[in-house]
């Protein structure tokens, strides 16, 4: 067992025991109580609203963001505590009128659980300014899109920007950079999930692509050396799950709604490849350590799940 889950198990036993020290319960008591651990759920997804002016709109296997939508309102109503969008929300340039047009109709109903990252599509239009209007608060601010929350004890959620030149860069002495190592290294012993739009690897459309995989390099160092556990990006227009690599386990999940990409190749470490279900990436972050995950379809079918541990430790 990881020194985190041993760390965060010995705090569950030691406040369980506390409690049946107060209230008189047994220790068989205190050691179920242990063994129930908190557990909130995330629902994530990128590249999500066609434009108003899309061509695509009313053509079959395009433009499907009103079905994804209601199955994350669906999703929310059965107890999902956040929803993250994973940057490219809404085509092709991020425009306030574009989002009250498309994204808001199918979203509405969750705004008030929403998380945004940007992705280079919001970027097209100067300064991100509509994805930064529509969303306010939930979006960060211009000068600072990189946030964090804590869904869950044990859990931390981190949301950065990988529009490296729109935000004082990436690297670990950007904002950014400086920013996330300190959250990371005052959260050594916490599990950890950050979010960002380009992924390091893909199979799909994005395979080998430099600019991407640059843009991510930088932030996936910071994010290895400071122990993140679980990375996820869309940017590339499948569903893909990777095998661990130096002990982060990254998610593609750019399955919002806008289109399809084709898988082109099998990148390294690849462990499941979707091009043809738009759907959402379920997370079920528990305080024991552990957590599930599952990529639910807009039809509401799970066809690919698993249940891992936090295992990555800070680099000292």
């Amino acid at each position: 067992m990881a020194m985190r889950q041993r760390i965060l198990v010995l705090v569950a036993l030691a406040g369980s025991i506390a409690l049946a020290g107060s209230t008189g319960a047994s220790p068989v008591q205190a050691e179920r109580a242990a063994a129930a651990p908190s557990v909130a759920r995330l629902v994530a997804v990128g590249d999500i609203a066609c434009d108003p002016d899309s061509p695509y709109i009313n053509v079959a296997g395009y433009c499907q963001h009103d079905r994804v939508g209601q199955l994350v309102k669906r999703m929310v109503n059965r107890g999902a505590d956040r929803f993250v969008t994973l940057g490219d929300a809404q085509y092709e340039y991020g425009k306030y009128k574009a989002f009250q047009a498309e994204f808001d109709p199918a979203f509405r109903d969750v705004r008030s659980v929403t998380n945004a990252v940007a992705g280079n599509h919001e970027y097209y239009t100067d300064g991100a300014k509509g994805h930064f209007r529509y969303w306010g608060r939930h979006a960060g601010s211009p000068k600072q899109p990189w946030r964090t929350f804590v869904p869950v004890q044990g859990w931390r959620v981190i949301l950065l920007d990988s529009q490296c030149e729109h935000v004082g860069g990436c690297g670990p002495r950007s904002p950014q950079g400086k920013w996330l190592r300190t959250v990371l290294a005052a959260n050594s012993r916490t599990c950890t999930v950050a979010m960002w739009h380009h992924p390091l690897q893909t199979s799909g459309a994005y395979a080998g692509n430099v600019d991407s995989r640059s843009r991510a390099l930088k932030l996936w160092k910071i994010a290895n050396a400071g122990g993140v556990d679980l990375v996820l990006n869309g940017h590339d227009h499948i569903y893909e799950r990777f095998a661990k690599r130096s002990d982060i386990q990254q998610f593609v999940v750019g399955t919002g709604g806008k289109s399809h990409y084709g898988i082109t190749t099998k990148a390294p470490g690849s462990k499941k490849r979707i091009d043809d279900r738009y759907g959402v990436l379920r997370l079920d972050l528990s305080s024991d350590g552990t957590y599930r995950h599952a990529f639910v379809t807009a039809s509401g079918n799970v066809i690919d799940q698993g249940h891992k541990a936090c295992t990555n430790e800070p680099t000292p």
